[in-house]
């Protein structure tokens, strides 16, 4: 049986808010206060440019970065005379349905208003991702204003509870609304349901009226802060406790509980310690192993993982377990283990997108089986949706993974200054090599009685042992001086070269 906590710490001007299964971090949610998350925000836009070619369009939402929609991903909403081109466009016979890909010239024009939804924020150089399909979600449902159907969570297995939850949202859901019922509503009386139900309308309504009010581009709804959406989406049945790690965060917990999770209030806790709370719940450790391209195996194997910006790579090594058994166990045994610690990896990074992982080659049949197995046994506890395609050939597995957000190492880091990116700086005997060419080349220009090179202080310690003679060689051959400094502000592999007479000479790497 699983034990799960939610902790949440409000130190530093943020909210930080663990999952904790079994003693481990497997989910990491952060929101700054002068930076806070805007995905699921709803928008009243304005059309900038239409591409045919790539059949999308790019609305101004307000944002820095323009937001990006495609033609799938709109549907009859907010748009004049919009039902009447996707239907006869998609030969559909209700409203809502997806217009045929390809003819979003048809629909949009430049300078038209449209309401949006952020489905992905804005990722690198990447806007965010857009949907005209807007989704409002509550604890127990999600309004979808244009789909005009009732959708049971595929978590909710017994046929006659599903068939409870669908009577009761049709039976009171308006003409013309659409809502998804949510795993939270099982087993939940119909009273609490309804009163939601009648909620999500009237937000929806509100919507409409703001935007009729409102010039593009302009927000109209605001998703709820962190703190709120995770009692609202994520305080269930299988939490045995939230804890707290302050008094006001406390105070505004119980009162959200009694809102969204009345049933489970008993399980909200005080933290009351002096140490802070993810210090003392190890959370902080973990936070800082998360950085890490290695991640090391209980059992002495690891797994590298490398993301790119179309995909992440994931390798699986055997490292220094050796195995007490044969070859084949001993691959089987770090697979397994590497598939749990992957998924894990994957919920807490929040890695989306493509996923390669290069499991360790299997010979037997049935392992392969059970470490795919493992992996989507592992992945089953994951709230974003994945899928996982058959182990091939050579031992690797895609998947893809939802994603709403970049990730979180990329959310939290910055592009390294002594790498800028690649990964790697040069070594020293490669930056005193390059050095020791461009002084050649400078003497040969123009002579030189003194010249200054400055690097940063490694490079130079490098450079007074293990390079002194060649330096030494080169002011005899050219009749010069060659003094080497060092400066704290320099990178790795970076280096000035200064004539006197001149000044500073351009920056070299």
């Amino acid at each position: 049986m699983t034990q799960k906590d939610i902790l949440v710490d409000t130190s530093l001007g943020e909210v930080r808010v663990a999952v904790v299964e079994n003693g481990k971090l497997v989910e990491l949610y952060l929101e700054h206060e002068e930076a806070g998350h805007y995905a699921s925000d709803v928008y009243k836009g304005r059309v900038e440019d239409v591409l045919p070619g790539l059949g999308s369009a790019f609305i101004d939402i307000g944002h820095e970065k323009r937001g990006l929609l495609h033609a799938s991903d709109i549907v009859a909403t907010g748009i004049e005379d919009i039902d009447e081109v996707f239907l006869s466009q998609a030969g559909a016979t209700k409203a809502g349905a997806a217009p045929a890909r390809g003819h979003i010239e048809d629909v949009l024009q430049r300078g038209q208003n449209i309401i949006v939804q952020v489905t992905k924020e804005s990722i690198g150089d990447k806007g965010p991702k857009l949907t005209t399909a807007v989704a409002i979600p509550g604890r127990y449902l999600v309004l979808a204003p244009h789909a005009d159907r009732v959708n049971i969570s595929s978590r909710i297995e017994d046929d006659d509870e599903r068939e409870r939850l669908r009577s009761l949202a049709e039976e009171a859901k308006p003409p013309g609304y659409g809502f998804i019922v949510r795993t939270a509503a099982q087993g939940i009386e119909p009273e609490f349901i309804l009163r939601e139900l009648e909620d999500l309308v009237e937000t929806w309504r509100r919507i409409l009226k703001k935007s009729e009010r409102k010039r593009a581009p302009v927000l109209l709804y605001k998703d709820k802060d962190l703190l709120e959406r995770v009692l609202r989406d994520q305080f269930t049945g299988d939490v045995d406790t939230f804890i707290a790690d302050s008094l006001a965060t406390y105070e505004r917990v119980v009162l959200l509980a009694e809102k969204y999770a009345p049933h489970f209030v008993s399980r909200v806790r005080l933290y009351e310690d002096d140490h802070p709370i993810f210090d003392a719940y190890a959370i902080e450790g973990e936070i800082d192993r998360m950085f890490r391209r290695k991640i090391w195996l209980r059992s002495g194997g690891y797994i590298v993982i490398d993301e790119a910006e179309a995909l992440v790579a994931i390798d699986v090594n055997t490292g220094r377990f050796l195995g007490r058994e044969d070859q084949e166990d001993t691959i089987l045994k770090t697979n397994l283990e590497a598939a749990a610690e992957i998924a894990r990896q994957v919920r807490l990074r929040n890695i989306g997108g493509i996923i390669i992982i290069d499991f360790i080659d299997m010979t037997v049949a049935e392992n392969k089986d059970n470490v795919l197995e493992a992996l989507k046994e592992c992945m089953a506890r994951d709230r974003a949706r994945s899928k996982i395609l058959e182990l091939s050939e050579l031992g690797m597995v895609e998947m893809t993974r939802q994603r709403q957000r970049g990730s979180l190492v990329a959310a939290l880091s910055r592009t390294c200054p002594y790498c800028r990116g690649r990964g790697a700086v040069l070594d020293y005997d490669v930056i005193g090599a390059k050095i020791e060419r461009e002084l050649t080349r400078r003497l040969r220009e123009e002579s030189r009685e003194e010249i200054t090179v400055v690097v940063h202080p490694r490079v130079k310690n490098f450079l007074d042992t293990t390079f002194e003679e060649r330096l030494n060689r080169l002011e005899l051959e050219n009749d010069t001086q060659v003094n080497v400094v060092s400066r704290e502000d320099l990178a790795l592999d970076e280096v000035e070269i200064i004539n006197p007479r001149r000044g500073a000479g351009k920056r070299r790497r």
